[in-house]
């Protein structure tokens, strides 16, 4: 144990040397190619060298948003794609920008051999790096400790999934001893803890700390609120101070004119796919295009959304709200292409363009479903303190299935922790999830919500 302590001290290091390695490989392919096939872009010799760094930086500012220098953190799979993804974007930013400079559109082909090129490349030395660190490092071994088995279950099952990261050594409920409990912790390198009694809570960090044992917290709305407040002090002591305030009248005007701009350029962008979309419905069934329906947003407003219909016009014949099953009868050939790609949400361009919705933000609920939900969990209204959303924190790092309670903790999180730069990083990050199978799969039968 005292060895893997001290080889994690170098890990920092590490994680550096790889993010130069992909560096220096991606930028130094881009030289390659640009100096081949883009001559007639060239600069002078210094501003040779302003392209250059400004390649670098926009590859290494998407990269690291999208999770591409992740090694070892994060799956094989989702790094390689992460680094896909920000080769897209920094070469087609590059190729306008080189454009620009010819005064003309050039030659595509290069640009699509080098992200080619730099996606091979970038695959063996994420290979390569992945099998480095996990030489180094081994798996962590983990010990789950919650309130009941039902959450340890669910906790479970979590790092079971990823198990190139964690190994589940063993599950302990807050019953046991403490002694008990850490004796246990003395025995692995990595704590979960998930809604345990406080006093206790902070005995196991407490203990933890002093160990050296890394610990993960599943958080509480209040461990939310708490973790976003501005630390200062009064006269000679240190506080937190909370200003649980709403968003200042400068960040709704600069918010609402983002949504404005955003909502008005992605219409005349996708009205074409809009209209493909419009006719492939009426042409399926004949029934109506859109489907409307009553959600809240800001300060509980109801108001009608607007979605392409995905499902049989009869779904909810008997007015029961339900969410999408995995292999839901209801949804049409031509809906589970749209759900599948998201196309059914841009009609919600015309809500954020009205001023119902936001382009960032909670995703509206309908007002149903909130009433159930704050049954067991009231803090589920604070959701409704900013303008609901096309997208999200919780679409962006979770899925169509997750929890209401993990929803609501993560929305929570966006709302305390706004910032008109994170908005621009959630629309960025959306487009990571676009194809991603699991964040639009539905609820395992028999739960229920809306579609």
């Amino acid at each position: 144990m005292e060895q893997q302590k001290k080889r994690y001290k170098y890990r920092r290091t590490i994680m550096l040397l790889c993010r130069l390695l992909l560096l220096l490989a991606v930028t130094g392919l881009f030289v390659l190619i640009w100096d081949v096939s883009y001559t007639q872009t060239r600069f002078y010799y210094k501003g040779n060298f302003v392209v250059i760094l400004i390649y670098c930086l926009v590859y290494f500012a998407f990269n690291s948003m999208y999770g591409g220098f992740k090694t070892g953190s994060a799956r094989y799979g989702e790094v390689l794609y992460s680094n896909g993804l920000a080769l897209v974007f920094v070469n087609v930013v590059t190729y306008l920008q080189l454009s620009l400079v010819g005064r003309r559109m050039l030659e595509a082909a290069p640009m699509v051999v080098l992200w080619l090129l730099q996606f091979f490349t970038t695959t063996v030395i994420t290979y390569f790096s992945n099998f480095v660190y996990f030489k180094i490092y081994p798996v962590r071994d983990v010990l789950i400790i919650c309130r009941d088995i039902e959450r340890a279950e669910r906790l479970t099952a979590r790092v079971k999934s990823i198990r190139e990261r964690y190994k589940l050594q063993r599950i302990m409920t807050q019953e046991k001893d403490p002694g008990e409990i850490k004796r246990a912790i003395l025995r692995v390198n990595t704590v979960m803890i998930s809604d345990i009694d406080l006093n206790l809570r902070n005995e196991i960090v407490d203990f933890c700390y002093e160990q050296g044992v890394r610990v993960y917290i599943v958080p509480n709305v209040e461990d939310i609120i708490i973790s976003t407040a501005q630390s200062t002090h009064i006269f000679d002591s240190p506080v937190l101070l909370c200003k649980n305030y709403q968003l200042t009248t400068e960040q709704r005007l600069l918010k609402r004119g983002v949504d404005i701009l955003v909502s008005a350029f992605g219409l005349i962008l996708a009205s074409p796919f809009m209209l493909a979309v419009a006719l492939a419905i009426k042409l399926y069934d004949g029934g109506p295009v859109l489907y409307r329906q009553r959600r809240l947003t800001d300060h509980d407003r109801v108001f009608e959304l607007y979605k392409f219909r995905s499902m049989r016009v009869d779904a909810e014949r008997d007015g029961v709200a339900r969410l999408a099953q995995k292999n839901d009868e209801r949804i049409t050939p031509v809906g589970k292409v749209i759900r599948a790609t998201r196309l059914d949400e841009l009609p919600q361009l015309i809500n954020i363009l009205r001023g119902d919705m936001s382009v960032v933000g909670p995703r509206p609920e309908r007002p149903e479903l909130v009433e159930e939900n704050i049954k067991q969990f009231p803090e589920f209204k604070y959701r409704t303190k900013v303008k609901a959303g096309l997208t999200g924190y919780a679409q962006v790092y979770g899925k169509y299935n997750t929890t209401p309670e993990d929803k609501l903790l993560m929305d929570l999180l966006y709302i305390e922790r706004y910032s008109l730069l994170m908005d621009f990083k959630l629309m960025f990050l959306t487009f990571k999830i676009l194809f991603l199978k699991d964040s639009t799969e539905g609820v395992d039968a028999p739960e229920q919500n809306h579609r």
